[in-house]
């Protein structure tokens, strides 16, 4: 334990049994300070935060290295150092166009400000496509250092490069060119590249588009990146790929794999600042890019899924391949000139999302027979397969891989999603390599030999995500609840792409119910917040079919503004929200009155999904659960229009979602308290109760009631709808049934999804039983991790930017407890211990934050907060 000197000042507070003492860090900075430690035991007493000069955590427009950064409105956000009262007064900003910042571009000079988070710049006078660098300095009650620089990269202005493909029209092109640069120290370099394809789903002609990237880049051999993103508009999406330390002085090899039913259109420039400042530029044009058609190397048109989307099955025919060819140095002189592809349909927007390939740890390969082998990598992944071996000419190697796999170890790769993971791979002869293009869900496989000689066998996954911090963490004296914790965490990790995504198995589509429950499972599991807002962008202007889902994205922007405290969305989307509403189907009665259609069909009714799950649900003209969400939608609204200065819309807003809330209150609440499906049925399936509890419309003195019929009825809802399940629990104050639900080994829990179904992310539906062609990659069900974030260790943000926060810890049956949830101002710390009569709280630095320990409130700010049970 890190003891404050004795000068340090402490003060302390007692009321009845509670006791506070609250740690001042002002003078704690000569203690060493450590990270939280998850023990398997017993929690540790927390120590004070890490004590330092500088701030950290810098964030551009929500991104850690920022890229198509507008330079007409930068949104700047750090972590405040626990620095003298670690509450900020001032800040200064600085901005520069190289690394030092020794001469800055722009100052701000000292602002008299303590925000942190989402902090406006606007109109700087910066150039397009051009990398700067900026840093921060702030002041509390005493005077900081300045932070490390941090890089940034603002968008272009006019798109200049020409479209290309390889000619004939192939769906596989190889492009490459090699650019020569000075010995002259590289200052920074980036390429800028767009694909289009079409962006997928089912037509009259199957389906289109791969749902996935069109490009695969290398630099000098080095895979740099992936795009483009599915966009949300009519623009192309636009990556900026850093290329680091991947240049060299003298050739640099530039080399793209891309595919593209439709489109085949393909754009880059690479951008290069060297030391003295002098910018290169290099442009994709039929003059300097050579292309090879790629349907030798990868033949044959099969999808690996049949309905929802067309992305190509991989069966790689490796004599064909041009060895080397994504290195410098290598001889193109046999490829053609690239062909100039149609001009783009628009001009590129940037994509603040974009993923990146990793490796996962050696596969170790178990002997099955002759020549053929399995392997378990532990956990699904996303991704595909980095495979090396010696082969004789023309050997063919079938490679399988699959989600599950059968009792006799068999792989399934003709999923029950609808997906085909089956390839067959012609080996040249000798040592070669080969690494799949696309992604693939999948954790088990197996390679058969089906002629010739392969040995010397290499088998390591290639993982691909959209790159993420995790600092969200979580251990208690339930170790089973752990295990649930850590399978929803790694399902946030596992599927962050370039959306938020139902799965990257079967359908690869955004939804926003989807969004809803990633967006909380995201913010407490890591300080990212782009992913979340791309999602949300995207949904509100491409929204699916379900009538609820339509009033989602409001309120996933307002949970984005209390934790990002930027702004940027609710002032672009407004008019969309508003226009999402129900309002038309409006009766005097202030209830919706709408048909709720069949599933599926544009408009309808959801409540919940598969249909097994809604325990029995009546549909009606007027649907509870549809009322509840509006109503909900209508208090976001109203709480966005004030913080934009629309007052008297925010009043109207605010009257209707009353109204509403009244209504239901008056004509959908039965005579026991509990609330019917809809109106002209008695009915009440557990979804009519629980989700206007989550959605914070139940008044306090049916709260009893509602409590004893939800706690009661056990799980009736599905993995997804668990969600408002759980919410509605804790809301009631019942966190022993809603920890009960959480540990269960009933069908409808997550040990059975761990233990019986052998699932290592969270599938989409409980259990095979219930909906067979699910998948086993479906972050919809990650709800443990965010309650346990949110009302487990209690933490939830309640003003803009994390700004203020409410800890509230219901452990229920815990004897002891630790988490961290992450905060745009840092790590929120918790520490609770039943034996030793303690609940202890770190609260990042210029934030403050209300403590509930039973029927005592306390007020703390940062630092370490210990209140005696």
């Amino acid at each position: 334990m890190c003891v404050p000197p004795a000068s340090m000042p402490i003060t302390n507070s007692c009321c009845g049994a509670l006791c506070v003492m609250t740690v001042n860090l002002a003078a704690a900075r000569p203690c060493a300070a450590a990270s939280l430690l998850l023990v398997s035991s017993r929690a540790k007493e927390l120590r004070p935060m890490d004590s330092t000069t500088r701030p950290g955590g810098l964030l551009m427009n929500l991104q850690e290295h920022a890229v198509g950064v507008d330079a007409s409105a930068l949104r700047c956000s750090w972590i405040v150092p626990m620095l003298g009262d670690a509450q900020q007064r001032r800040y200064r900003l600085q901005i520069a166009d190289e690394p030092t910042c020794a001469d800055p571009l722009w100052d701000s000079g000292s602002v008299l400000s303590a925000e942190s988070a989402g902090v406006l710049i606007q109109d700087l006078p910066l150039q397009p496509s051009t990398p700067y660098w900026w840093r921060v300095q702030v002041d509390t009650s005493e005077r900081g250092d300045w932070s490390h620089v941090a890089p940034f990269t603002t968008a272009p202005c006019q798109w200049p490069a020409t479209p290309i493909w390889a000619e004939d029209g192939a769906d596989w092109a190889l492009l490459r060119t090699e650019i020569d640069l000075p010995v002259t120290p590289i200052r920074a370099a980036f390429v800028e590249a767009v694909g289009l394809s079409p962006e997928g789903g089912p037509s009259e002609d199957g389906p289109r588009g791969g749902r996935q990237h069109v490009y695969k880049l290398w630099v000098n051999g080095q895979v740099i990146g992936f795009g483009s993103v599915r966009s949300q508009d009519d623009h192309p999406r636009l990556h900026t790929h850093h290329l680091d330390d991947a240049l060299r002085p003298g050739p640099n090899a530039l080399a793209v794999l891309a595919w593209a039913q439709e489109g085949r259109q393909f754009a880059a420039r690479l951008v290069g600042v060297l030391e003295d400042g002098t910018r290169i530029e290099h442009l994709t044009s039929p003059e300097t890019w050579r292309a090879l058609p790629g349907n030798g190397l990868l033949p044959g048109e099969r999808s690996i899924e049949g309905f929802w989307y067309h992305a190509p099955a991989e069966d790689w025919d490796l004599r064909e391949e041009p060895v080397g060819w994504t290195a410098r140095g290598f001889d193109d002189a046999g490829w053609a000139a690239a062909s100039a592809a149609a001009a783009l349909p628009a001009q590129p927007s940037p994509a603040i999302v974009s993923l990146g390939q990793t490796g996962g740890e050696r596969a170790r390969l178990e002997p099955v027979g002759p020549g053929a082998w399995r392997f378990d990598l532990g956990r699904e992944v996303v991704g595909g397969l980095h495979v090396r071996c010696r082969a004789s000419d023309g050997a063919r190697l079938a490679v399988h891989l699959g989600e599950q796999r059968e009792a006799d170890g068999r792989v399934i790769s003709t999923m029950p999603t609808g997906n085909v993971y089956e390839e067959t791979w012609t080996l040249r002869g000798g040592e070669q390599e080969i690494e799949h293009w696309g992604y693939r869900a999948f954790r088990h496989g197996e390679l058969r030999v089906l002629s010739g000689s392969v040995e010397g066998l290499e088998v390591t996954p290639t993982i691909l995500s959209s790159g993420t911090h995790h600092t969200g963490a979580f251990a208690s004296s339930g170790p089973e609840l752990d295990r649930v914790h850590e399978m929803c965490r790694y399902s946030i990790e596992a599927t962050a792409l370039d959306l938020y995504l139902d799965t990257p198995a079967r359908e690869r589509g955004p939804y926003e119910g989807d969004a809803f429950v990633n967006q909380l499972s995201q913010y407490a599991c890591e300080r990212s917040y782009a992913l979340a807002r791309v999602s949300n962008q995207y949904l509100t202007r491409r929204p699916t079919w379900p009538a609820e889902y339509h009033l989602m994205p409001v309120l996933v922007a307002w949970e984005d503004y209390l934790a990002t405290g930027d702004d940027a969305q609710l002032r672009t989307d407004l008019e969309l929200w508003r226009g999402a509403n129900h309002d038309r189907h409006l009766g005097a009665d202030d209830l919706l009155h709408k048909d709720p259609r069949p599933s599926s069909d544009w408009g309808a009714d959801l409540v919940d999904w598969p249909q097994t799950c809604r325990d029995d649900y009546e549909f009606t003209e007027v649907n509870t659960v549809l009322n509840a969400f509006q109503t909900a939608a209508h208090q976001a609204l109203a709480r966005i229009c004030a913080v934009l200065g629309r007052d008297g819309e925010a009043k109207r807003h605010a009257a209707l979602a009353e109204r509403m809330r009244a209504a239901i209150e008056a004509h959908l609440v039965r005579e026991d308290g509990l609330y019917r499906d809809g109106l002209g049925t008695e009915h009440s399936a557990q979804h009519a109760s629980a989700i206007p509890v989550a959605l914070g419309l139940a008044p306090a003195s049916r709260h009893d009631v509602l409590g004893e019929a939800l706690a009661a009825g056990g799980m009736r809802m599905s993995v997804y709808g668990a969600q408002f399940l759980l919410d509605a629990l804790f809301t009631l104050g019942r966190a022993d049934e809603a920890h009960a639900l959480m540990t269960s080994r009933g069908q409808r829990g997550w040990l059975h999804l761990l233990d019986d179904l052998g699932a290592s992310i969270v599938p989409e539906a409980w259990d095979p039983s219930l909906k067979p062609n699910m998948t086993y990659s479906h972050a919809w069900g990650t709800a443990p991790v965010n309650v346990i974030a949110r009302h487990v260790l209690g933490v939830r943000a309640v003003a803009p930017g994390a700004a203020r926060l409410e800890i509230t810890p219901q452990p229920g049956p815990l004897t002891w407890m630790e988490g961290t949830v992450p905060t745009i101002r840092g790590d929120v710390r918790v520490r609770y211990d039943r034996e030793e009569g303690a609940l202890e709280v770190r609260i990042p630095a210029n934030t403050t934050a209300r403590v509930r320990c039973g029927d005592v409130e306390r007020e703390v700010g940062p630092g370490v907060t210990r209140l005696g049970l």
